[in-house]
């Protein structure tokens, strides 16, 4: 609003700057016409007829600028100067040559009307047909300065406006190249992180030893993680289902490694599973609720996850936290925050309050 705001100012300020423009002009190409004959027809003038001289003038620079400003946004609609900057300048030229007659005549008729009720002896102000053709010359080189300022501004404006989108455009390409690395990165630390191997091994070689069939479930599930982290860490998105697969086969390794400390709650209505989100997210999610509370028997961590009617998956936890708060590093969410302001003008919310932990993730179609 505010910006919408300063757009509508800055637009009075030229216009007004405009104004004054075309007053200081119009004086001027008179004078430069008949200098002799402009200064005798001014001097001759009373203080009244002079003020009502420069009032004249001054509605005519206001309707001169509407008038220019008017045409210029019309040009702009049909003929833009990016089709042909010649054809542009020679087709305003001439409409604005054309347009000015009629415009002067209405103008004319209107002033007359207005001297006439007011009393005022108009024959003063224009002496004869020399000031009259020098006044109709200084209003069509007028409204050709204007139309030429007002098309310099718009010009001006559009070649700002082009190097700033693109060096936006550089800046987000760039932006978008490191974190597309930054992820790649992420996602090889994850497929080759001693802890992560050594952790799960270390779970399958205890369940070889106790079920062997649980163990062989175990590897194949281990495999899947991997297999799925292997397959999607480049990708930029993934539909919902294969997501969910490869949290499934995560939680089975998660949940054989902590025990009964967390319970996992999975409610995702059938219409959502062909949608899209980044991969590897709801790994994130799930790593980052373990990550700041306690994991009990007695008293488990809940983790629900759910989708609404709003198309955003949701992942709620409630809060048991640590007596020791681990220093938090960001990486998770914000990855998540990053990707999303690459993907699409929908963003992750975050809701925390007492009791509880909430991320709302937007689903793509």
């Amino acid at each position: 609003m505010r910006n919408g705001l300063n757009y509508r100012l800055n637009g009075l300020w030229k216009k007004i700057g405009l104004i004054f423009f075309s007053l200081m002009v119009l004086y001027f190409v008179a004078y430069l016409i008949d200098p002799i004959f402009f200064l005798a027809n001014y001097v001759d003038l009373t203080f009244a007829n002079l003020l009502i001289n420069f009032l004249l003038n001054l509605f005519f620079c206001i309707i001169m600028v509407e008038f220019s400003l008017l045409v210029d946004r019309k040009m702009n609609r049909f003929l833009p100067w990016t089709k042909g900057t010649l054809r542009r300048l020679f087709v305003q030229t001439i409409v604005q040559i054309i347009c000015i007659f009629p415009l002067l005549i209405v103008l004319s008729i209107m002033i007359s009307g207005i001297f006439s009720f007011l009393n005022v002896d108009v024959k003063e102000l224009t002496d004869n047909d020399v000031n009259l053709r020098h006044y109709i010359t200084a209003i069509i080189v007028l409204s050709l300065m204007i139309s030429g300022v007002s098309t310099i501004h718009y010009l001006t404006e559009n070649w700002k406006s082009e190097i700033i989108n693109r060096a936006e455009h550089e800046i987000k390409a760039a932006e978008s190249k490191q974190l597309v690395a930054e992820i790649e990165l992420q996602a090889l630390r994850l497929q080759l992180d001693p802890h992560f191997v050594f952790n799960n091994l270390s779970v399958l070689s205890e369940l070889i030893l106790k079920d062997q069939q649980l163990g062989f479930e175990y590897t194949e599930n281990f495999a899947k993680v991997y297999r799925y982290l292997l397959l999607n860490s480049k990708s930029k998105l993934i539909i919902l289902k294969d997501e969910l697969k490869f949290l499934d086969a995560y939680l089975f390794l998660l949940k054989n490694r902590i025990g009964s400390g967390v319970n996992f709650e999975i409610s995702v209505s059938p219409t959502k599973l062909d949608m899209r989100l980044p991969p590897v997210t709801l790994q994130l999610l799930v790593e980052n609720a373990l990550k700041y509370n306690r994991i009990e028997k007695d008293k488990p961590l809940r983790v629900r996850i759910f989708t609404n009617e709003s198309d955003e998956l949701i992942v709620h936890n409630n809060l048991l936290p640590l007596l020791r708060k681990p220093r938090s590093s960001g990486i998770g969410l914000g990855n998540i925050k990053s990707r999303y302001a690459l993907l699409s003008d929908r963003e992750p919310h975050i809701e925390q309050n007492e009791l509880s932990f909430t991320v709302k993730i937007p689903l793509l179609a």
